[in-house]
């Protein structure tokens, strides 16, 4: 393996030892590969290779086909794919996705993020492959930089990349992403192909010279490479630069987060003493741990002023993408972003311990206990319906306190306006019994002998 790192890998044997070279330490005996084919000639040619491979290696071959249901050959696609694992005795899954709800991103990034969905939720495979090569590496970083890209927009595709998938609150580690192909050219890659009598589809839409990445393949980087022959090379050594800088300003930021950030909000007057280089690379890489994609310079600035220069009684809302900046009592909140709440809601609880609340973005959970939460004798025959508040309501917590009016309970609560918003009001006919997390009415509490429903309100992570 060592010689064919010093030799081009021009030959059929050569292309599959550097193939293997890149493997080799990383994989580990009985590794599962799951490799993403999409029928061209990359995926095609990465298909023979470690079909070749995985007996010498010691690992387990698979393929999985994503349908993006753009092209109207999508379909022929899928079938050749197909035919061809088939043929080979290759286990393949496919996939039919719609990257229609992603298209504000543009039609190439939601295909991506589609496809990626997709290798994320592999749980059969340790790793999913990707046929992606050295003029990919180029070109991803040629067109990072037209579109103003910071550094870990221009950073390389790393060889191996762990994946991360979020749900419910919890981060799982799904199979890690890799290419073992981003030192070979797509020229060495289709003469390995020619030399192995391979067949393969073609994308029509690679021709599109209407499309960014297709204009700068046919029309720029030929003209680059008359005077820089070795582009490929060196645009990718560069992209390996600004990976290690990428790496130094998350790290940065990690060390920055445990000075600012608690229970995921951030202390403002610690946030203003980073400057604010410090305080953006902080919330780049905050949004990146949510699985959230940065926002342009000038709305991460904006955001920044908001929250430093805005009156304290303002109700400060910045939408960066999929997440918004809020502020409270003096500390920053980044949160999903959420919907308006409806003006009226009234729903009828139909016994469910996990009742899903979408038009307020969270769950309301019950939890039957003894001598605690709301007496369940009680709310047996009126049953339990969700409210949120119009205003005026009152309710007294302890028998001998106070009534209170809720809008100085919530007050004192310190709950921020956004969550007093959609707190859901639990009401038995037409009284007012409960707020999640707050208390119980007084009298509809369940005695020291009684079961009782303990309600909690969890809003969306």
């Amino acid at each position: 393996m060592a010689s064919s790192r010093k030799s081009k890998p021009n030959s059929a044997a050569g292309l599959e030892a550097a193939v293997g070279a890149a493997l080799g330490p990383v994989l580990f005996p009985g590794a599962r590969l799951a490799l993403g084919l999409s029928g061209g000639l990359d995926s095609v040619a990465l298909l023979e290779a470690l079909r070749r491979l995985s007996g010498p290696l010691g690992f387990r071959l698979a393929c999985v086909h994503v349908n993006h249901q753009i092209s109207p050959n999508a379909q022929r696609w899928a079938s050749f794919c197909a035919r061809l694992c088939k043929r080979r005795g290759i286990a393949l899954t496919l996939h039919q996705v719609d990257p229609a709800p992603h298209l504000a991103e543009g039609l190439e990034a939601a295909a991506r993020r589609v496809r990626y969905q997709v290798y994320a939720r592999q749980r059969d495979a340790d790793f999913v492959v990707l046929a992606q090569h050295q003029d990919d590496q180029a070109e991803t970083l040629l067109l990072q930089l037209l579109r103003g890209a910071g550094v870990k927009g221009g950073a390389a595709m790393p060889l191996l990349r762990a994946q991360r998938a979020r749900g419910q609150g919890a981060v799982a580690l799904t199979p890690a992403i890799l290419r073992p192909m981003l030192a070979l050219t797509r020229a060495q890659i289709e003469a390995y192909a020619r030399a192995r009598r391979l067949s393969w589809v073609e994308d029509e839409s690679n021709a599109d010279t209407r499309r960014d990445r297709n204009f700068l393949r046919h029309r720029v980087l030929p003209v680059i490479e008359r005077a820089f022959p070795a582009y490929r090379v060196t645009l990718a050594r560069a992209a390996g630069h600004l990976g290690e800088a990428a790496q130094l300003l998350d790290q940065l930021a990690a060390a920055d987060a445990k000075r600012v950030v608690k229970q995921n909000t951030l202390a403002l007057a610690a946030l203003r003493r980073l400057g604010d280089a410090r305080a953006k690379n902080l919330l780049r890489w905050l949004l990146s741990q949510h699985g959230a994609t940065a926002p342009e310079t000038d709305r991460l600035q904006e955001g920044l002023r908001q929250l430093f220069e805005a009156r304290d009684d303002a109700a400060v809302r910045v939408a960066l993408g999929t997440r918004e900046l809020r502020r409270y009592a003096g500390r920053a909140y980044l949160l999903p972003a959420l919907p308006q709440p409806p003006a009226e809601l009234n729903l009828t609880w139909d016994g469910r311990r996990i009742w899903p609340v979408p038009e307020l973005g969270g769950i309301l959970l019950f939890a039957r206990r003894r001598g605690a939460g709301i007496a369940c004798a009680r709310v047996q025959e009126p049953g339990l319906s969700l409210r949120l508040r119009q205003g005026g309501e009152k309710l007294r917590l302890r028998a001998k306190g106070a009534t209170r009016s809720l809008k100085n309970l919530l007050q004192e609560a310190r709950l921020p306006p956004w969550e007093r918003e959609r707190l859901p009001l639990l009401y038995c006919a037409d009284t007012l019994v409960a707020l999640p997390g707050l208390g119980v009415a007084s009298g509809w509490e369940a005695g020291s002998g009684e079961f009782g429903w303990v309600l909690s309100w969890r809003a969306q992570a």
